[in-house]
């Protein structure tokens, strides 16, 4: 079984608020010229694709089930990319391919605990998207230590971009340092937390989290070529095999290469199925 841990779920049927044209106004403002390519497939799959060409997709590159999430950057752009309802409403019309996360606003204080605590109660969220560098707050700040109070007590995944930060004008990439992750996963430490996009360009600090954590864990997602630099071998040496989760960033990266880059490792055939399937389907508890 092959679980791809983090895709966007880009199509007509999902919402952007206050719309899609409105959403990349904000977004990428002056920078059209510079991000042309990437606004316009935007513009055409949030008019053209269709939930159903998704699941199409995943067919084709043999990806059993997904983790879809949703992306709420209300304070820093005053947009939202796919809310916490389509990502509900996706996965009840297809149990058996997609898992839901919701997505909340940090610095929306109250705001933000109350809404994760809705989508995980009513809307049947199985875990959190956070963004630091485009939502623009630090992980360790303890004013968060409320919202990780609550996703403990619901026992669900928190998932945060730890890496480069590529796809937006104007963010902070600071904000997404593994090590800012530190204070929480000591303060709580049943919390489970994805950290997104394999660390890059700190996956050493990464990897140092996975290893001294039980409640961290690494997703492969968005930088497939440069799996080369990437220390498969430290996982390994550290008895962590369990800690890597197979991930896209679909529609920014393409299913199927990723599939194939994974497929092409030089590493055991049994480490390379942890990372395809087994390690997601005991952390979600599928």
């Amino acid at each position: 079984m092959i679980i791809d841990f983090h895709i966007h779920p880009f199509c007509k049927e999902a919402t952007v608020l206050p719309s899609p044209e409105e959403a990349l106004n904000r977004m990428y403002g002056d920078e059209e010229a510079r991000f042309a390519p990437l606004m316009s497939a935007f513009r055409w799959i949030f008019q053209e694709k269709t939930l159903d060409q998704i699941i199409q997709d995943m067919d084709q590159s043999g990806i059993n089930k997904a983790v879809i999430v949703a992306a709420d950057y209300s304070t820093a752009y005053g947009t939202t990319v796919v809310t916490n309802e389509d990502v509900a409403r996706m996965s009840k019309l297809h149990p058996d391919r997609f898992i839901p996360f919701c997505s909340v606003d940090p610095s929306m204080g109250r705001i933000a605990i109350d809404r994760l605590e809705i989508a995980v109660k009513e809307q049947g969220a199985r875990g959190v998207k956070l963004v630091p560098p485009m939502q623009g707050f630090r992980f360790d700040d303890p004013r968060h230590d409320r919202l990780w109070e609550k996703a403990d007590e619901l026992d669900i995944i928190v998932w945060t971009h730890a890496a480069h930060q590529r796809s937006t004008p104007g963010t902070d990439a600071r904000l997404g340092q593994p090590f800012l992750v530190e204070p929480v996963a000591l303060k709580f430490p049943r919390l489970k937390i994805v950290l997104g996009h394999c660390g890059f360009p700190w996956v050493w600090e990464s990897w140092s989290m996975a290893a001294r954590h039980e409640n961290v864990y690494v997703d492969i997602s968005a930088f497939k070529d440069l799996y080369g630099d990437f220390p498969w071998h430290a996982y390994s040496s550290a008895d962590i095999e369990h800690k890597l989760l197979f991930a896209t960033d679909n529609p920014l990266a393409n299913f199927s290469e990723c599939v194939e880059a994974v497929k092409e490792l030089p590493i055991r055939a049994e480490f390379k199925d942890s990372i395809f399937g087994a390690n997601a389907q005991k952390l979600l508890g599928l």
